[in-house]
This record gives C-alpha cells, structure tokens and sequence, in this order.
C-alpha cells in the first residue's frame, strides 16, 4: 500500500509539473463586485481553484460528521462513568465478604453463601478448593 500511494503521488506531482510548464500563458481574473483585476498564468488559477475545492470538500465533511463525534464523545464519558460505578461496586462488594478462615472445614451456612455469591459475582467469589463433584 505504501508503494501505491507513492506511486500515485509521484504521478500526481508529475502531472502537476507538466501543467504548469504547458500552460503559463497570462490570463486576467475579473471578479464582478470587485474593481480589481488580477493577473496569472493558467497553471495557477487551476491549481488555486483545485486546492479551493480541497478544502471546500474537507470542510463539508467536517460539518458532516459532528453528529458522530458529539455521540462518541458521550458514549465515551458513559463508559467512563459505568467503569467508575463498577470499581466501586466491586470495591464494595469485597468490603462485605468475611475474611477467610482457615480453622478447620467451613459450615453449611457458610458454604451456601459462598455459592450464592458465585452465582451473583463469579469473578469476585473465593476459589474453590474442593472437586467439581463435593
């Protein structure tokens, strides 16, 4: 792809160079609510006329796509504030689980809430420790 679009500028240089070698007869440039006349090679007011399109289409395209940079835009905050609110849930959530305890095997209680758990925030419970099939 590099190659290409060097290959495309190149020939795009080129063909402006030979533009402005074939075509430099003097021509006069009359704008009708102005006084003024101005005078120019051909060559110029063809290039002068193509950059002003250029940026004509640049800035259309701009205006046109504000609709997508303003919904980006508050898509992104609205990410930003859900990460937020999750990291403080998750923080909260591991400030109301008990510490494990190692004495001995935990009881029923204990084991039931460790499984509900689970099912509520898998990503936070405790690991098992026992087979699939205890």
């Amino acid at each position: 792809m590099k190659i290409l679009s060097r290959a495309l500028f190149l020939l795009f240089v080129l063909a402006g160079v030979l533009m402005a070698v074939s075509n430099t007869q003097i021509v006069q440039l009359a704008l009708w609510p102005l006084p003024h006349v101005i005078v120019m090679p051909v060559y110029l007011l063809v290039v002068g006329l193509l950059l002003l399109g250029v940026l004509a289409g640049l800035g259309l395209g701009w205006w046109a796509a504000r609709h997508h940079r303003r919904r980006a835009r508050e898509a992104g905050s609205e990410a930003a504030r859900l990460e937020r609110e999750a990291a403080r849930l998750r923080a909260g959530l591991a400030a109301q689980q008990p510490a494990p305890t190692a004495a001995g095997p935990a009881s029923p209680g204990q084991k039931a809430i460790e499984r509900q758990s689970a099912l509520v925030a898998p990503d936070l419970a405790a690991p098992a420790t026992r087979g699939p099939f205890s």
